[in-house]
Parts: C-alpha cells; structure tokens; sequence
C-alpha cells in the first residue's frame, strides 16, 4: 500500500509540475503574441543594430551576469543555515524564478526556496530571501531617490530645492517612524520586525555585506543593460539623464505589488510616461521594456522548467514496501 501511495505522490508531483508550466508557458506566449506586432513595426521603422550578434551577445552577457550574482547572492545568504554548491544555488534560484511569475509580490519565490531545506530551517530561508529582496529593494529606492532629483535638475530645474526640502523630511519622518514603530508589532510579509531585526543580528556580517553589494552589482548591470538598449534605438540621451530616469522607473514600478509576468505592463506605462519628458517616441520604449523582460524574465524560465521536470527529489526517495 505504501508503495501505491508513493506512486501517487510521485504522479501527483509530476502532474503539478506540468500544470505550473503549462500556465508559466501560456502566459508566456500570451505576453510575446500581443508584442509580437509591435516588435516587428519597430524594426521596421527604425534602423537599429539590435539584430547583430555582437549586440545580441552584449544583452545575453549582461542577463547571465544579472542571474549570476543573484545566485552568488542566495548562495551566500543560505550559508546561513547551510552550505550549498553554486550549482544547486543555480537550480533553487531559477526553480524558485519560476514559481514566482505566477505569485504577486513574488511569493512563490518564498515558498518554493523553503521548500529546498529541512523543516525546521525553512523559517530562517524565508527570512534570509525577504532579506535579500530587500537589500536589492534598498538598491533600487537608493538609486531611485538620486534618480528623481537627478531628473528633476534636468528637466525641471526651478523645483530641485522643492525636491530636496521633502526628500530631506520624508527621510526624518521615516527615521522617527522607525523609533516609534520599534515598540510596535508591524509586520512584513507576515512577519514581525521585531523578529526580523532579532534574526538579522544572528547573520554573520560578512554575510550580509557580499549579500548587499551583490544586490548593487545586480542594479548595475540590468539598469545599464536598459541604457544599452537606449542606445541601440538610437535614442539621442545623455548617460546622467538616461540612467536617472531608468533608475526612477524602477523606483516607481517596484511601488506596485504584481504579478511578475504583468510587471513589465507597469514598466512599460512608467516608462512610457518618464521618457515621453525627452520625447523617446512610445514604440520604442514598449519595445525596450519587452525585450528587458524577454532577457531578464522569459529567458531564464527554460533552465528553470529543466530544473523543475528533471527534479527528482521526491520520485528518488525509496519507497518502503509493506
């Protein structure tokens, strides 16, 4: 009977596996056929050297890079609780990336690394993703604030001392919040700061510092993979103003809690909005938009499938006859 039991669990493991990727996959396909017109109008219309292979290589390049120190980066944090190779690092972020695109607020990404990690680890995972998300949210509200008033000197000059004098008391309210809320029970993600400050003091620093510059590196790498594209559809822009509206961009859409596959929708109304400022015409910047999303979002989702159908976890463990 128990054997029975484990064939069913074995069955309906991989039954679940193909239900998540058929709808991973469906979506997929959905997003890339409403695009699929707009890509090919914009090719037409502009003479761009996207289709290159040196072009092509440089995008690639700088999405693996991106992929890579968000490996480093869980690799890193997950020593906490154990220490795993980079290639099962790889195959926890990519599984997880996966998991996440049909989850708001990238909460499958939460329950899915979890589940790599014995039971009685799984809460300090949970807390040691929430604490890289927010090292990497950190990144991008810091560049986002330097963005905005970056932006702002460009375009609206007579309002930089506006910005700065609320920028100034946004930052004194939020710390005085921050020692009022110290003796109040507020939660993130369901769980308390209290707690998630006394965890966090438990992680070895090392840890925490290679874990937030890897954090930078990531924002580095795709903001400048965002210019590149600029670039390539020759969008007469200097780099100070390119990277501050890139960097405010990203500030906003990160405000707006959805589900990965429809992230790039609010990318690419923000974008639109930003840009329409140094009049980028609105096709580029929805094709811009879908080919970071194609790079950075789509892309990784093969491996990650191949991880998910070739995992074995469940079916490997034997099972005990009666």
């Amino acid at each position: 009977m128990q054997t029975v039991s484990h064939k069913a669990t074995q069955f309906l493991v991989f039954g679940a596996k193909i239900l998540i990727l058929a709808g991973v996959f469906f979506f997929i396909w959905k997003r890339i056929a409403s695009d699929i017109d707009i890509f090919f109008e914009n090719f037409k219309s502009y003479n761009i050297s996207l289709s290159s292979y040196i072009n092509i290589a440089i995008l690639l390049l700088l999405s693996i890079l991106n992929w890579i120190f968000e490996i480093l980066k869980w690799k890193t944090l997950s020593s906490h609780c154990d220490l795993i190779t980079l290639k099962e690092s790889t195959k926890q972020v990519l599984k997880a990336h996966v998991m996440s695109l049909i989850t708001p607020a990238k909460i499958g990404e939460y329950g899915a690394k979890a589940l790599f990690f014995p039971p009685h680890q799984r809460k300090h995972i949970l807390f040691l993703n929430l604490l890289g998300n927010l090292y990497q949210m950190v990144a991008t509200t810091l560049f986002g604030i330097i963005g905005i008033g970056i932006g702002i000197a460009f375009l609206f000059p007579t309002y930089v001392g506006y910005y700065f004098t609320i920028t100034t008391v946004c930052i004194i309210v939020l710390w005085l919040l921050q020692k009022m809320f110290q003796k109040i029970s507020w939660k993130i993600k369901g769980y308390s700061w209290q707690r998630i400050k006394a965890f966090t003091k438990t992680i070895h620093t090392l840890i925490k510092r290679k874990a937030f510059i890897y954090s930078f590196v990531r924002y580095f790498l795709f903001a400048h993979q965002f210019y590149f594209l600029l670039l390539l559809f020759d969008v007469e822009i200097s780099y100070l103003l390119g990277m501050s509206l890139i960097a405010t961009m990203y500030f906003v859409s990160s405000l707006v809690p959805m589900l990965q596959l429809f992230d790039v929708v609010i990318k690419t109304g923000v974008a639109v909005a930003l840009f329409s400022w140094v009049e980028v015409p609105e096709l580029t910047m929805v094709t811009i938009t879908a080919l970071m999303w194609f790079f950075n979002v789509a892309l990784p989702i093969l491996p990650g499938s191949y991880f998910i159908m070739t995992d074995t976890s469940v079916s490997s463990q034997k099972p005990i006859s009666s």
